[in-house]
């Protein structure tokens, strides 16, 4: 496989792979938040306004979710022929669950929860709302439980070039409680987002009700309480993974030789031809040390021990020199990092990986300072949307984007950042691509840009219509709405 082949696969299957997650995310955000609203649609009818124009919202979003990742199990076997051969044991299991929980568990009920409102009792249509959340939630967890492992690959053991499964329970551990913690805290977010931004526009061509008072002032507290969840989540994302992968360690540091942990720089100006740090204003010790601890730890939880001595010997392709997976925690110490001068053909992309560690961090400060804007302005105002101003409304539509961009920076350094990588520490993704013609790879890249960018256009073009003309009632004539 070329560079240029390898890259426009890479570049095929994150653009599907982001697709999805984002419109996961939202999903599962979505899910809760209308169980909550139903649930206190019991007592009282704001709620209830407001349950019945977002559940169509999360239709909607539920159909682009799952139409985008149907591509991805295509993906799969076009640009990465030999990945199950290694750990179908692992993947496929799990991508089995899945669907079958996307099909059978979700499914079941979500057309009761959308068509059955009337025709169930009021406990019977919040169980069903709470099952479709769980379920929501249960074929993200399946989703999620791959990616964790690939990022820290636990609970098998590779043997003669195949993983074998030796404890489920320790795979479906791992990194995988706090990359789906991330993921649902991301969800709720991008919803607290999409619920102020959409209920602040939809009230400049008719008057706000209840339902919108509720939404805002719903919004508003679920927008504060998941920048904390997912700054917390994050963090306990990071502290396990940085010490089981030296080469990001090394990269958000950044450290060039393999010596005692340097300070954290806030910015730098890196020169990765040179390997050197140019210019770097330095952070404080204590982030520098917990950005490299505890390393004893992680050599004793068993990161990589699982791997039979076959898994040391990584391979990186032709001519590649690969430390073994399991002596790079070891050899660096509890004191000591690995440099990325060191880890020369084994390192994600450098600046990348440093640039969006730092952006993340930035953008997560500025929503959670719009986030308070957001709570003071509401309050100030009542939580009466029919009383915001231009610049207000404008506020609100860009923290949308604002709180999008975070995700996407912040799955993209999680992704990129375990390059070259497929399962970390033993298996590469130059070992398990296809050699395909480079014509036919810019071709179907250009093709899924397109036809990816057409379905973002056609979800903001319906959301739009739906924030305009509001909802129209499923089967009027049988009186249900």
């Amino acid at each position: 496989m070329t560079q240029t082949a390898w890259v426009l696969s890479l570049t095929q299957f994150y653009l599907g792979l982001g697709f999805m997650l984002f419109f996961l995310a939202l999903e599962l955000g979505l899910s809760w938040v209308l169980l909550v609203l139903r649930i206190r649609a019991r007592h009282e009818a704001a709620p209830l306004l407001a349950y019945r124009f977002w559940v169509r919202i999360y239709a909607l979003t539920l159909i682009i979710g799952f139409a985008a990742s149907l591509p991805l199990l295509f993906q799969l076997g076009t640009l990465w022929p030999d990945f199950m051969d290694r750990a179908g044991e692992v993947a496929g299991p799990l991508l089995g669950m899945a669907v079958l929980t996307a099909f059978i568990f979700k499914s079941c009920f979500l057309g009761a929860m959308l068509y059955g409102q009337r025709s169930l009792s009021e406990n019977a249509h919040t169980v069903v709302v709470g099952l479709v959340a769980i379920g929501t939630s249960l074929t993200a967890w399946w989703v999620i439980v791959l990616l964790a492992w690939l990022q820290h690959p636990v609970g098998a053991v590779l043997t003669e070039d195949h993983y074998q499964v030796v404890d489920w329970l320790k795979l479906l551990g791992g990194a995988a409680p706090p990359l789906f913690g991330v993921l649902l805290s991301g969800g709720l977010l991008l919803a607290a987002t999409l619920m102020l931004s959409l209920t602040a526009q939809r009230t400049r061509t008719r008057p706000s009700d209840a339902g919108d008072r509720t939404v805002l002032i719903g919004g508003t507290w679920l927008l504060l309480g998941a920048v904390v969840l997912q700054v917390v989540l994050a963090a306990w994302l990071g502290r396990m993974l940085l010490p089981v992968q030296p080469a990001r360690t090394a990269a958000v540091l950044p450290q060039w030789t393999t010596g005692p942990v340097e300070r954290v720089s806030v910015f730098a100006w890196l020169d990765v031809a040179g390997g050197r740090t140019v210019w770097a204003l330095e952070g404080p010790d204590l982030l520098s040390n917990w950005l490299t601890q505890p390393q004893e730890a992680v050599v004793a939880s068993g990161a990589h021990r699982d791997a039979s001595p076959q898994a040391g010997a990584a391979k990186a392709g032709p001519g590649a020199q690969v430390a073994p997976a399991d002596a790079a925690p070891a050899a660096a110490g509890a004191s000591e990092v690995q440099g990325l001068n060191d880890l020369i053909g084994m390192r994600p992309p450098v600046w990348f990986t440093y640039a969006s560690s730092r952006l993340a961090v930035l953008l997560t400060a500025v929503v959670g300072l719009m986030g308070l804007w957001a709570l003071w302005r509401g309050y100030r105002l009542g939580f009466e949307a029919d009383s915001f101003r231009a610049r207000t409304r404008t506020g609100f539509q860009a923290l949308v984007w604002v709180a999008l961009l975070l995700q996407a920076v912040g799955w993209m350094h999680v992704l990129v950042g375990s390059l070259p990588y497929a399962v970390y520490g033993t298996v590469t993704l130059r070992e398990i691509g296809s050699v395909q013609d480079e014509f036919g790879l810019w071709l179907v890249t250009g093709l899924q840009v397109v036809i990816y960018g057409a379905l973002g256009l056609g979800f903001r073009q319906l959301l739009g219509h739906t924030m305009r003309y509001g909802v129209v009632p499923v089967a009027r004539h049988r009186g249900r709405a």
